[in-house]
């Protein structure tokens, strides 16, 4: 054989190793970017580990739809704050005067469920949520006090179950079964955008095993760099009962004062 002919030769298995080199590494990335190797834990360790602020403000539009269709509609401001791998969560609502001054006060624990506080002007007084009434409604709302919460992921046993697609979004379907004892829910069934780690949606399940309530975000938006969930629903299944969700303003890592997580801040105007 020629050199002109051992060239072209060399040349041709040159590109052959090197087509088989990008195919390779396209497939690792593939791998590495959807994290198709991940484990129904991980997903649900990503999720709750997403960054979204050091600290955030957001003004809120609450509307509460009956299975008639009549609405009532509240605004309220939201602030939070990370310490660490915990946050606190202050709530105030603004309008309509029936419900103006009402106040509600979370604070995350490593190892033990949230402390909460809820404030009502009627009353004068700052009353403690108890672990009994973690199943009760959030102000009449279709969120009880366990949903105002985050879950955090060493409470369930989680399994990944499929992947799915919400609106344009990919996802993991994850289903997560809660630890003895520690949920008014039988399990959880979370849809988890796969570029983003956003839980999109969300079906709840009682303790017979009945689908009773669902959770979507029904708009999505980059602020700030940060996926923000500007448009949610939370419907009851089973009275067709749904609050929604709107975000009218928000910032992000403003120096949010620690003082606005205070029981004393509660209960100032």
């Amino acid at each position: 054989m020629d050199n002109k002919s051992s060239y072209a030769s060399w040349g041709k298995i040159s590109m052959a190793v090197l087509k088989i080199t990008l195919i390779w590494l396209v497939c690792l990335w593939g791998v590495l970017l959807y994290g198709e190797d991940l484990t129904g834990r991980e997903i649900m360790e990503e999720a709750f580990n997403r960054y979204d602020g050091d600290d955030a403000y957001f003004k809120m539009e609450m509307k509460l739809v009956d299975k008639k269709g009549n609405e009532r509609k509240r605004l309220l401001e939201i602030y939070t704050k990370d310490y660490g791998n915990l946050i606190k969560t202050f709530i105030k609502f603004i309008f309509p005067p029936d419900i103006e001054g009402v106040s509600f006060l979370s604070w995350e624990n490593q190892d033990k469920e949230d402390t909460q506080y809820l404030y009502l002007p009627a009353l004068g007084r700052v009353r403690r949520i108890v672990s009994t009434q973690k199943n009760l409604r959030f102000v009449n709302t279709d969120f009880t006090y366990e949903d105002m919460q985050r879950r955090r992921p060493e409470q369930d046993t989680h399994t990944l179950l499929r992947e799915s697609s919400y609106k344009d979004y990919n996802c993991f379907v994850v289903e997560s079964i809660p630890k003895k004892g520690s949920s008014q829910y039988s399990k959880r069934i979370s849809w988890v955008g796969k570029d983003n780690f956003v839980i999109l949606k969300i079906e709840f399940y009682n303790k017979k095993g009945k689908k009773i309530k669902e959770y979507r975000i029904k708009e999505l938006k980059k602020i700030a760099g940060i996926w923000t969930p500007t448009e949610v629903i939370m419907e009851d299944l089973i009275d067709g009962h749904r609050t929604l969700m709107k975000t009218l303003k928000v910032k992000y890592n403003q120096g949010v004062d620690d003082a606005i997580f205070s029981i004393r801040h509660l209960q100032e105007d």
